[in-house]
């Protein structure tokens, strides 16, 4: 398999909420107050009706925003930015196809690169570890996406989902909803 190491990307206060066992699905919900009346909120789910599938949810929330705002937070953006380790780091890369349906194939060599607009990965980007004969496949709601970055590390990857930049209101909270599946490639 290849390994997977998540990094937290909210502030050291984040405090565990809520654990659920709700019989269609098993998650866990997580808060990091992030100043200016937001909250980063991420639920971590597994679903009864298919185990294989990670779900993460995440979300900028506004509880409470000053008074002269409209109601709305300053302008802020939902970077979703797992740190995945590498097992073998020259035999890996990120293959995915374009909204545009360009076929892509990124190597540690290419450097880091950002992918929007057309470019963007149509939902769906792999972490392929060709040794392994193994693709750990990222699926996401473009709609929520703006843009899409690769961040190559000394045997890690980071596959970011980054939201537009917006401000946000209890009524309109900033989503990327995303799920993890190993499969195998031929």
């Amino acid at each position: 398999m290849i390994p997977v190491q998540f990094l937290s990307d909210t502030k050291p206060n984040t405090s565990m909420r809520d654990l659920k066992h709700a019989g269609e699905e098993e998650s866990l919900i997580l808060e990091g107050n992030i100043g200016g009346g937001l909250v980063l909120q991420r639920q971590i789910s597994i679903r009864k009706d298919n185990p294989k599938i990670l779900r993460i949810d995440s979300g900028i929330v506004a509880r409470s925003v000053g008074a002269g705002s409209g109601g709305f937070s300053r302008l802020v953006c939902l970077r979703v930015h797992p740190t995945f380790t590498l097992l073998h780091p020259t035999e890996t890369c990120v293959s995915f196809t374009s909204i545009d349906g360009s076929k892509h194939e990124i190597w540690p060599e290419s450097g880091d690169q950002f992918y929007q607009e057309n470019l963007l990965p149509n939902g769906e980007w792999m972490l392929v570890d060709k040794c392994q004969g193994l693709a750990l496949v990222n699926r996401f709601n473009i709609n929520e996406v703006y843009k899409c970055y690769i961040h190559w590390g000394t045997g890690t990857v980071n596959l970011e989902l980054w939201s537009e930049d917006r401000p946000v209101s209890k009524e309109s909270p900033l989503m990327v909803s995303h799920g993890y599946e190993v499969r195998g490639i031929s």
